[in-house]
């Protein structure tokens, strides 16, 4: 196997550089939380998550009111006619933005006729660059229509740096945007003991070091969102969260949990060594945490509007209404809207554990088999409904 191979796997140690022990450790992210699931360039991620499209046009009148206001800015600033910079963070493979980006577009074409706009894409290094940019330039079939026109004036632009550092120059961005990105952590603040997800654990010292990590790492994110707006330049934020209600991604009421199914499916597969190894570095925040961040001046956003709101599922949505009714097809169809995400969870907590990238992958693959087993019982107790803040904020 060619070395560089190798390493990719984990199976050799990469050649140490030389004066690498003096060289200042530049990661503020743990690496590996969220790797890509599919072949690379086939828009995997855009195909099998529908419901975050319908996450993201609930963004749209939030979008609408954040491009008028920077477009209004510019004018105020006599900068209209300069770049219009839009900065769309935790990609993915860009697909379920682009509707979104081509309405920004479209009206910041119609405002500013003559003006470049450049739509910078950021995701983690291992993102499926590939992806995007096929999806962007419209070379994968059956994606959605794209703004992208070879003589437009508009141009797709690539930044594979973490959102926790600076990943655009200051004072550059007129409309920043994010959907179910920043619940990711810079890292697992603690193993779990009850649980994979710490939304789902019942024990006091592991919630609340979750949460001083997710107070931390969201003030540390929207302070550098802050420093990349331009005067008078927006935010508009969709997070997952946990509601009023006590909802969130995939547990909502009249159907199973789709964290705890996660867990039992988890234990049995892998055992009790593998699951006590394995934790989603993430954090459902509460409307409260994610308010009180922009009430910290270090941040520099004032905050405009922010609510949750629950979308559907709309895999479930389909199953109940009738159009499918075969239900092992109609599982097939849902689960991978769960694995584009999480695939990669479950196999670095294998791979923890001591087990071979490819023992890891078959174990996950083994789960999310018997994941569609379990939903093919009765479709209709399985969703993932998403429950977001959804959030609008302003260089102040």
């Amino acid at each position: 196997m060619h070395r560089r191979a190798a390493v990719a796997l984990g199976r050799v140690a990469p050649r140490r550089i030389a004066g690498a022990s003096r060289r200042r450790h530049l990661a503020a992210e743990a690496g590996g939380k969220h790797v890509p699931w599919g072949v690379a360039g086939e828009g995997t991620y855009t195909a099998s998550t529908k419901g975050c499209f319908d996450v993201i046009a609930r963004c749209g009148p939030l979008v609408r009111e954040a491009t008028e206001r920077a477009l209004a800015a510019r004018k105020t600033r006599g900068a209209a006619g300069e770049p219009f910079h839009i900065a769309d963070f935790g990609t993915a493979d860009g697909g379920t933005s682009l509707p979104l980006m081509r309405n920004v577009v479209a009206r910041v074409r119609a405002a500013e006729p003559d003006t470049a706009i450049i739509v910078g894409y950021e995701d983690q290094a291992q993102n499926d660059w590939q992806s995007l940019f096929k999806l962007v330039q419209g070379h994968i079939e059956g994606g959605p229509e794209t703004y992208y026109e070879p003589d437009g004036n508009v141009y797709a632009v690539a930044v594979g740096t973490s959102f926790y550092e600076s990943c655009f120059a200051p004072e550059s961005i007129d409309l920043s945007f994010s959907a179910t990105a920043f619940h990711w952590l810079t890292s697992c603040p603690a193993d779990i003991p009850d649980a994979l997800h710490s939304a789902c654990t019942a024990d006091p010292a592991t919630k609340k070091a979750f949460g001083e990590r997710a107070r931390k790492d969201w003030t540390r994110i929207l302070s550098k969102r802050a420093a990349e707006l331009k005067p008078g330049g927006q935010l508009v934020v969709a997070n997952f969260a946990t509601d009023e209600n006590g909802s969130f991604l995939g547990r909502t009421p009249g159907k199973q949990c789709m964290h705890s199914n996660f867990s039992d499916l988890w234990l049995k597969v892998a055992g009790a060594e593998v699951h006590a190894q394995t934790n989603f570095p993430n954090e459902y925040r509460a409307l409260d945490a994610c308010r009180a961040a922009f009430e910290n001046p270090f941040v520099g956003l004032a905050l405009r509007s922010i609510e949750t709101d629950v979308v559907p599922c709309p895999y479930h949505e389909e199953w109940v209404s009738g159009p499918k009714t075969d239900a092992r097809a109609a599982a097939e169809y849902f689960v991978p809207t769960t694995r584009t995400w999480s695939n990669s969870t479950f196999v670095s907590g294998a791979t923890r554990a001591g087990r071979s990238p490819g023992e890891a992958a078959a174990m996950a693959d083994d789960m999310f088999a018997k994941y569609v087993d379990l939903v093919a019982e009765d479709p209709a107790q399985h969703a993932m409904d998403y429950v977001h803040s959804y959030a609008h904020a302003e260089k102040a």
